[in-house]
């Protein structure tokens, strides 16, 4: 990931150069996704806001100014996404529980069965994913890459040999030493 995009490369995008896009997008996707994945704490959420993202990149690419990094940029439009979509979600609308519902006016608290996680289960589950995403962050970002793509994103082994124009084998090792990367760095804690 380039922590800058060069004028001319801008230039590319802003001209609609489709190659020059889908090169921006390979190069930028994994750090708007880990950054989306903060918020959602949700892949398949998180994998939506930066689809949407990049939308309205594309869409407002002309805007960027350069009084910051791209990288910057990106990520705020992230954000308010994820704050949108936090939003909605909080507007949804509800149902009360004491309302009589059937035929022998039970309410819907008397319908529901429990067989949820436990608060206490939910808490750990979510302190671990987010420390092995801090974890996968301090990866070199030839581990990160493939991490990414191979376990976050479900891509095979070719798929991301393709996106990153990478060889298979190179793939592979990539992949291996990110889980000895990965599982050295739990077994500190």
């Amino acid at each position: 990931m380039n922590p800058s995009i060069s004028v001319e490369n801008l230039k590319k995008l802003l001209t609609e150069d489709e190659q020059a896009f889908t090169q921006f997008y390979k190069e930028y996707h994994a750090m708007l996704y880990y950054h989306a994945l903060k918020y959602m704490k949700n892949h398949e959420d998180a994998e939506d806001i930066v689809q949407e993202a990049f939308t309205r990149i594309y869409l407002n690419i002309q805007k960027f100014n350069f009084t910051c990094k791209i990288s910057t940029w990106m990520k705020g439009i992230v954000k308010n996404l994820c704050i949108d979509r936090f939003r909605e979600k909080s507007r949804k609308s509800s149902t009360s529980l004491d309302v009589p519902i059937g035929e022998d006016n039970s309410n819907l608290v008397d319908t529901i069965i429990d067989e949820g996680k436990l608060p206490e289960q939910l808490v750990i589950e979510n302190e671990e994913h987010i420390s092995i995403i801090n974890i996968v962050e301090e990866m070199p970002l030839s581990y990160r890459n493939v991490f990414v793509l191979r376990f976050f994103s479900d891509y095979s082994m070719k798929e991301i040999s393709n996106n990153l124009s990478m060889e298979l084998n190179t793939v592979k090792t990539n992949i291996f030493r990110s889980k000895k990367f990965l599982k050295g760095r739990l077994l500190q804690f």
